[in-house]
């Protein structure tokens, strides 16, 4: 029996040295995709949604007006560098209708944690919420106006233990997550040489850089269940750069989207957009490159008002040449989630998204809640 709790103690005795004295230089241990992985990502779902709409014969999905279908997740797995950015929300194309006033909350908690030394150091370790509160107004049959204004937040969160867990289960650890204790604000520093580039501190609810959006929907093939639509979008630097809620400079982007009913339960959307950034930013004066995003969804109605949905995205980073994946990186996501229809003004959806590329470009993890409502005026 003595010996028996000898043994017990050494091992956890062994457990708090590990949290305790952490390496001074960790080796990251990130999630390599492999190739086939990546490849289905970023190339096969998109071009696989094409061959769909060219394929499939539309006649089959007539009669079935059953199912209400609340639409693609708004959230991606945003680092908090990110932010600063414009980034279209991921929707549909139809627009709220003629005289219609659409009001939609999403909140977004994301689990962050990356380091790197090199060329660019940096040490990110904390939870981001990025709660956006919208409104959608209908000028005209087929045209929409739209306004965007996100609130974000930073602190020590809650989903370490549960993450820790998950890794733990699927053997995908991050040794990273030895550094700190579970639910801490860390750090958010991002230096490259003497200069310090990013330098975020815990935030309460502070406003970001919000966007307006314009966009015109429109049926290109009247017989087909295809809906197209065209975006722009303009975003003002309402955010402070000095704590990295907006990025001291206004952004330009353009979009299409796509809403295809491929039979009668299930809907598929897709989403491709460019970002014109204005540059350049940060004291070390980086210069930015157009954004590029794609993101592919399909909505499987379970039944009439419960659906599920399975979400995939993939964008480019704007800054460029810092030799970090924290910076320079593409991340690619995948998310699962449900989407409750209540009526057909009334929308709620729940999503948790991946990245299943290397963790420094993107959030360790995101869940995010959305509720959606609109009024006839």
């Amino acid at each position: 029996m003595t010996q028996m709790v000898t043994a017990v103690a050494a091992v956890s005795g062994e457990i708090r040295r590990r949290k305790a004295d952490p390496p001074a230089f960790p080796s990251p241990f990130t999630r390599h995709p492999s190739p086939v992985t990546r490849h289905l990502s970023t190339v096969t779902l998109p071009f696989l949604f094409c061959l769909i709409l060219l394929v499939l014969a539309p006649a089959a999905l007539r009669a079935a007006d059953d199912f209400l279908f609340s639409g693609p997740s708004p959230a991606r797995n945003f680092q908090p560098i990110q932010f600063i950015f414009l980034h279209f929300p991921f929707e549909r194309a139809a627009t709220v209708g003629d005289g219609v006033l659409g009001f939609n909350v999403e909140s977004a908690e994301a689990n962050v944690i990356a380091t790197s030394q090199g060329v660019v150091e940096s040490t990110l370790k904390f939870e981001t919420n990025r709660t956006v509160f919208g409104l959608r107004y209908g000028l005209a049959p087929h045209w929409e106006v739209g306004l965007d204004v996100p609130f974000i937040s930073r602190f020590g969160g809650a989903l370490d233990p549960f993450i820790d867990e998950v890794e733990y289960i699927f053997d995908a650890g991050n040794r990273e997550r030895d550094i700190y204790p579970n639910n801490s604000f860390g750090d958010f520093t991002v230096k490259k040489g003497d200069v310090t580039l990013f330098d975020g501190e815990k935030t309460t609810f502070a406003l970001g850089d919000l966007w307006t959006s314009l966009k015109y929907d429109f049926a290109p093939l009247p017989d087909w269940p295809l809906l197209v639509a065209v975006r722009a979008a303009i975003k003002a630097p309402s955010g402070r750069e000095s704590n990295v809620t907006g990025s001291g400079s206004p952004d330009f982007g353009l979009g299409l989207a796509a809403d295809y009913r491929v039979f009668s339960r299930l809907m598929t959307y897709l989403n491709m957009n460019v970002v014109f950034p204005v540059g350049p930013i940060t004291p070390a004066q980086l210069s930015l490159h157009p954004i590029f995003s794609q993101s592919f969804a399909a909505e499987l109605a379970l039944t009439k008002h419960l659906s599920a949905l399975l979400h995939q995205a993939v964008y480019t980073s704007p800054m460029h040449g810092n030799h970090t994946r924290l910076l320079d990186g593409e991340p690619v996501e995948i998310g699962l989630g449900l989407n409750c229809a209540w009526s057909e003004a009334l929308l709620f959806q729940f999503l948790a998204i991946d990245n299943v590329s290397p963790v420094e470009p993107a959030a360790d993890f995101t869940v995010m809640l959305s509720m959606k409502t609109r009024i006839e005026l």
